[in-house]
């Protein structure tokens, strides 16, 4: 465990042990619906992207299942288009991308704890059961045992890959040149760049269209997240609404849903871009700000909602983020 993430750990106990937290919740409750996000639910950092333990998500569905109230993303956005007051305390559980330790690990944990859930889905790595691309580029820099590489996406000059801090190095350097690729183009420089490191891009590791519809079954909605999970404040107008029309489409199709919600792929959006969403027919769009916790009536609507990130950490980080000093810790750690 790094010294940062002791500090926070420390903090974190203190806050509980002291009572502020319990302070917290009971002198200041929490007039609207906090969102929480997860990615991944496993207990590795695959595609250099760090699964939620589920002895952690656990913990975190226990907590919050004694001190908030679970709401299904559908019925939060009801309240917002009836203008209905939004229940206190309330919490909506979201997943993004579709992993398919959501179906293994994530499910039966949501189940136990009777928790509704949407997971949104970047629809064509659910087709292929292939990883969103920052993930593939993650694991084929984890898995190689090359010493260099040299490849367009770091402009012909060769860089060395001898050591774990060089592949995170060129890790970044390639995912930054493919980043504002058109889809085909970045999908053909993967391709090359698995030959040349010699390791085969993975398969299933989504969710399969079969295990979405047992999820659904049980009670789990379901969101666009794009059909190729790009940076999309990088591509044209046209691929952007590519992008867009076709994962509603496909929720549309294979989910039964008339009007998923949406969320822009690792943030990356702009204003016409949520414009853009609109207009192609999402009932709603996330535009996360760090300055928003709480979803309310009158500060924010359906095409603005913010999220917090569920901390890959145990439950007492949790109660401390949520009920406790949480800017200033987020900020401690974050720097």
């Amino acid at each position: 465990m790094s010294l940062k993430e002791l500090s926070r750990m420390g903090l974190s106990q203190v806050i509980v042990g002291m009572g502020v937290a319990r302070l917290s919740r009971k002198f200041c409750p929490k007039n609207g619906a906090m969102i929480l996000y997860g990615h991944r639910v496993a207990d590795d950092e695959e595609g250099c992207l760090p699964g939620l333990r589920p002895s952690w998500l656990t913990e975190h569905l226990d907590y919050l299942s004694r001190h908030y109230h679970f709401l299904p993303l559908s019925q939060l956005l009801d309240c917002y288009e009836r203008h209905q007051s939004i229940p206190s305390n309330s919490v909506v559980i979201t997943f993004d991308d579709g992993f398919r330790d959501n179906f293994t690990n994530a499910y039966p944990i949501l189940q136990q704890y009777h928790v509704p859930a949407t997971v949104f889905l970047a629809t064509g790595c659910v087709s292929s059961g292939n990883l969103p691309w920052p993930q593939t580029v993650g694991y084929l820099f984890q898995e190689t045992k090359v010493d260099s590489l040299c490849h367009r996406t770091t402009r012909e000059i060769p860089v060395t890959l001898k050591s774990p801090m060089d592949r995170n190095t060129a890790r970044i350097t390639v995912r930054k040149a493919l980043g504002p690729m058109p889809r085909v183009e970045r999908e053909q420089s993967i391709a090359e760049l698995s030959r040349l490191l010699q390791v085969e891009i993975p398969r299933e590791r989504m969710l399969s269209w079969d295990q979405v519809e047992t999820m659904q079954k049980g009670g789990i909605e379901f969101g666009a997240h794009s059909f190729s999970h790009p940076w999309m404040a990088l591509l044209s107008p046209e691929e952007a609404r590519w992008e867009m029309e076709t994962s509603l489409h496909e929720i549309q199709h294979r989910c039964g849903i008339a009007r998923p919600p949406f969320v822009f792929p690792a943030g990356s959006y702009t204003p016409d871009l949520v414009k853009m969403a609109v207009s192609v027919g999402f009932r709603c769009v996330f535009q996360s700000h760090h300055s928003l916790r709480v979803n309310q009536i009158g500060v924010n609507d359906q095409f603005s909602l913010s999220r917090i990130g569920l901390p890959n950490a145990p439950g007492v980080i949790l109660e401390a983020e949520l009920d406790g000093p949480f800017h200033a810790l987020r900020g401690l750690y974050r720097s």
